[in-house]
């Protein structure tokens, strides 16, 4: 009996263990996740350098890094129709200590630009930086200035008569046809006339034979 019931205690000090081992992972991997920094949102607007109008649908790559630690974190987002962007990123930096924060766009990002009558097909590119405080509250809207350059452009044709003028596409209008007379041709003899003459003549001494009395033929003794 001695055997089996020390075997049963070494079985039942090994589970405490475990558990022990198993509750105090679990605090410890609660307390990293409670340690994680808050989110904190940023915005702002990216216009073009030559001119500042804002671009619409440009891909943008967000890394913060945080010094010295050397930790970076990365988020993406893509501007609105009017130029904007808001994403959430991880409230790093302190004002001692700010993250440094990078905008860049992927290789070779183009954006279609869809005017009245033209379309342009432009090239952005993106690379600055900003240490920024995100610890605390949000920072003010930022105004991010892209590099473009015209790739291709693409213009319509209206049907508006031509001026000569530029600016305008030519319409050439086509006269209608005009119609054209032959030459004349000789007119017919007219024979009707004279055959309904004739015809009516005849039509009188046929009705003058049937209405003048026939004379009588004499009787012979």
């Amino acid at each position: 009996m001695g055997l089996p019931y020390r075997t049963i205690r070494a079985v039942a000090s090994a589970l405490l263990v475990a558990a022990a081992v198993g509750t105090g992972g679990m605090a410890g991997m609660t307390s990293v996740l409670a340690a994680d920094p808050a989110l904190v949102g940023l915005a702002g607007t990216i216009v073009n350098h030559d001119g500042g109008a804002p671009l619409a649908g440009v891909p943008l790559v967000i890394t913060e890094m945080l010094l010295p630690a050397g930790g970076s974190v990365a988020a993406q987002t893509t501007t609105g129709a009017d130029g904007t962007f808001a994403i959430e990123l991880q409230a790093l930096g302190t004002a001692d200590t700010p993250a440094i924060v990078t905008f860049k766009t992927p290789p070779n990002t183009m954006i279609e630009v869809i005017g009245e009558t033209c379309s342009q097909t432009w090239d952005v590119a993106i690379d600055s930086g900003q240490d920024l405080t995100l610890s605390g509250a949000a920072p003010d809207p930022l105004t991010l200035q892209a590099t473009t350059t015209l790739i291709g452009e693409v213009c319509g044709t209206t049907g508006v008569p031509s001026t000569g003028q530029s600016g305008g596409g030519a319409s050439h209008l086509t006269p209608p046809p005009t119609d054209t007379s032959g030459a004349p041709t000789a007119a017919a003899p007219d024979r009707l006339g004279p055959a309904l003459t004739i015809g009516f003549v005849v039509g009188l001494l046929a009705v003058a034979t049937l209405l003048l009395p026939r004379p009588r033929a004499r009787r012979r003794d």
